[in-house]
């Protein structure tokens, strides 16, 4: 991991600082917040950045700082969550068609082609008809959503490992499918995996912000970016800060996912740096 660093590129660094500062917040917001972030304080309703409220309040007079930095848990959470969905069943299901080939390569393909063809949002409406709008019912929607990218990209590098003389000599001698799988094909992807993941949290958190925007994740009045966005439309005109703020937040997370994945990808592949 050290040496991972080393080579981390300078958008790399950026977005890994981007990253750390979103969890540290968190972590934070855990402990200590400057209010209540669901405090209503209907005499300071929609005011402006002042010493009291760094970043103002919303409509109802909550804190906004204080339910952005509670937000940020959501976020943290639907992330983990989802894409902890999309790996633990995309990245098997990907070795078992690079290994297995044939129908069961076509069965695991097609099956994927065909989650593609129904976006977050229509597995939101789904999820959120059955079980209810939730946090966790957007967090199952986001992560079925991205199990298809992760067979994907499974598939094709377990594919390119497979053709080494090693895992030849491991068939000849007799290693199981389930074996060759785990002791030589998937340590040689882990490095993929991680850029992948990380490249999906930042696609999870912007799912989720646009979920709740529309009533289908987070239900009021918890704090999540979204839903802060969703409720400042009806006083946008007169108090901007309260949409600026939580877009600010929703911008700089996916930003850092997305600068530390390209980052990732180069170091853990030097071909790929630019010199």
């Amino acid at each position: 991991m050290t040496s991972v660093l080393r080579r981390l590129s300078p958008t790399g660094w950026v977005g890994l600082a981007l990253v750390a500062a979103v969890f540290f917040i968190a972590a934070l917001s855990a402990l200590w917040t400057p209010y209540d972030p669901l405090a209503v304080a209907p005499g300071h309703r929609l005011e402006g950045s002042s010493m009291q409220h760094l970043l103002g309040t919303d409509r109802f007079g909550r804190d906004v700082l204080s339910r952005i930095m509670v937000g940020s848990q959501i976020t943290l959470l639907v992330g983990v969550v989802s894409v902890g969905i999309s790996a633990l069943i995309g990245v098997p299901l990907g070795l078992w068609a690079a290994l297995r080939k044939g129908g069961v390569n076509t069965a695991i393909m097609r099956g994927a082609d065909l989650l593609l063809a129904f976006p977050a949002l229509l597995l939101a409406i789904l999820s959120g008809a059955i079980f209810g709008a939730s946090t966790w019912s957007a967090m199952l929607a986001i992560g079925i959503a991205g199990i298809p990218g992760f067979i994907r990209v499974t598939r094709a590098n377990a594919l390119q490992v497979l053709t080494q003389d090693y895992i030849a000599a491991a068939r000849i001698g007799g290693r199981s499918h389930t074996s060759i799988a785990t002791v030589h094909v998937l340590p040689n992807i882990v490095s993929t995996l991680i850029v992948q993941a990380s490249v999906a949290f930042a696609l999870a958190v912007l799912a989720e912000a646009a979920l709740s925007f529309l009533g289908l994740g987070t239900p009021p009045p918890d704090a999540s970016w979204g839903r802060m966005l969703g409720d400042a439309q009806a006083s946008l005109a007169s108090a901007p800060h309260v949409a600026i703020w939580p877009g600010v937040a929703i911008a700089l997370t996916v930003l850092g996912f997305n600068l530390l994945g390209d980052g990732l990808r180069d170091a853990f592949d030097p071909r790929r740096r630019t010199h």
